[in-house]
């Protein structure tokens, strides 16, 4: 552009460019502001609104998870619990037999009851430790899964924290960014039309 059109031009925007319009583009520019506010307030309340139902959705997901097994470890200690008391009844039935069995036979089948007796017993007990190592077994398993499980909730815990954490550190970065820009042009405003 040639020099003489700019002079005539940057006449033209002076005429135009008095105070009221200043302060008319200090207004927009203000409701501009509270309007990006705005916008950016909904959107972070919106975000943590998501996050807080998908947090819910996991503690659900995660109860529905552990209720099968709670379910299942309860089972068993049942089944054992049964075991465990049809065994003490055989071994009080023996026991009241052999006994029986003694006072009929007297003093000289004591020896040889007494051993069987001590084998079932032994036996009996046998299979009862043999139980209680499958509890046990079972027991330590589900323990390591909950771990695993709490490790995999902990670790999305954090990702979603950071990935939330970085949504809010950009959103104020480009607020700020805009806000920036606004100023810039209302300086330079200011300065072609207050000398």
């Amino acid at each position: 552009m040639d020099k003489e059109l700019m002079e005539f031009l940057e006449k033209k925007f002076l005429i135009l460019a008095q105070k009221d319009d200043m302060e008319k583009l200090r207004q927009e520019t203000k409701s501009n502001f509270r309007q990006v506010k705005e916008e950016n307030k909904t959107q972070i309340l919106e975000w943590k609104e998501e996050t807080k139902g998908a947090l819910d959705q996991l503690k659900k997901e995660w109860a529905l998870g552990i209720d099968p097994l709670r379910e299942e470890i309860t089972k068993k200690f049942e089944k054992f619990g049964e075991e465990i008391k049809t065994a003490m009844v055989q071994s009080k039935t023996e026991v009241f037999s052999q006994l029986q069995l003694i006072r009929e036979d007297g003093k000289t089948n004591i020896a040889s009851s007494l051993s069987s007796s001590r084998q079932e017993t032994k036996a009996d007990m046998d299979r009862l430790s043999a139980g209680l190592e499958g509890v046990t077994h079972k027991t330590n398993k589900v323990t390591e899964e909950i771990s695993v499980l709490s490790e995999k909730m902990g670790e999305g815990f954090a990702e979603l924290k950071d990935e939330l954490g970085s949504m809010i550190k950009f959103s104020f970065a480009d607020l700020e960014r805009k806000l920036n820009t606004l100023e810039a042009r209302v300086k330079a405003l200011e300065k072609k039309v207050l000398p």
